[in-house]
C-alpha cells in the first residue's frame, strides 16, 4: 500500500514538472515571436500636426502605434532598446529593469525635435504593471513643451494607476500635459486576444477618441 502511494506521488510531482516545463517553452515560444502587424507610412506632401512615438519588443503595441498613426496621417518613430532583444537573455534584462523599476536604458533614437507637432502619442507595452524603461528615457530626454500627450499601452494582466500618475509627471517636468491613456489588454498567454483582435480593437478606439484628442485644450 505505501508503496503504492509513493508511486502515485512520484508520478503526480512528475507530471507537475512536465506541465511546468512545457508552459515555460510555450511563454518563452510566444515571447520570442514577433508579431508583424500591416506596415504603416504617412501620406506624402500632407502635414499633420501628430506624432506617434512608441517601443514595443515583440510587435504588439506596434500594431497599436501604426492604427493610431493611421487615423492622423501621423509622423511616426520607433525606439530601439537592444537590451531587450527578442531573446532569452532580452526577456530576463526586461524583467530584472522592470521589477526593479529601471528608467534609464540605451534607446535609439533618444532624441526628436517635436517642435512642430501639437499631438503627441508616446507608447509602450506594460511590464510589472508600469510602462517599459524605454519609453521613461525617452521621456527625460525630450522637451514636450506645450505638447498634448496621450499614452498607450499593451499588455497581458493589469496596469498599476499610480505608475501612470509617476509617469504623468514626468512628462509634465518636461513641459508636456498627459490628456489621456489608452490601452489594449490581450489577456494571459494561454488566452490572448488574436494580432487581428488588438489592432481592429486599437482601430476602434482611435477611431472614438480622435475628435475628443483634437478638441482638448
Amino acid at each position: 500500500m505505501k508503496k503504492n502511494k509513493k508511486m502515485i506521488f512520484i508520478i503526480a510531482v512528475c507530471f507537475v514538472a512536465v506541465a511546468a516545463i512545457a508552459a515555460f517553452i510555450f511563454v518563452q515560444i510566444k515571447d520570442q515571436t514577433y508579431f508583424h502587424s500591416p506596415p504603416y507610412a504617412p501620406v506624402p506632401d500632407k502635414e499633420s500636426a501628430a506624432l506617434v512615438v512608441y517601443y514595443s519588443r515583440s510587435g504588439n503595441t506596434e500594431a497599436m502605434a501604426r492604427e493610431v498613426a493611421r487615423k492622423f496621417n501621423a509622423d511616426i518613430v520607433k525606439i530601439e532598446a537592444l537590451k531587450y532583444s527578442l531573446d532569452f537573455q532580452g526577456w530576463r534584462n526586461a524583467g530584472s529593469d522592470a521589477d526593479d523599476k529601471v528608467t534609464t536604458v540605451q534607446i535609439t533614437p533618444e532624441t526628436v525635435d517635436m517642435e512642430k507637432y501639437q499631438l503627441v502619442f508616446i507608447g509602450s507595452p506594460i511590464w510589472w504593471y508600469r510602462p517599459a524603461p524605454p519609453l521613461w528615457t525617452f521621456v527625460a530626454k525630450n522637451d514636450f513643451t506645450e505638447k498634448k500627450v496621450v499614452l498607450f499601452n499593451t499588455f497581458n494582466s493589469k496596469f498599476k494607476s499610480e505608475e501612470i500618475e509617476l509617469f504623468r509627471k514626468e512628462i509634465e517636468k518636461k513641459g508636456g500635459r498627459l490628456i489621456d491613456h489608452i490601452f489594449v489588454r490581450r489577456g494571459r498567454v494561454y488566452y490572448q486576444k488574436s494580432g487581428e483582435e488588438l489592432i481592429e480593437e486599437s482601430r476602434e478606439i482611435a477611431e472614438a477618441k480622435m475628435k475628443e484628442w483634437i478638441d482638448a485644450k
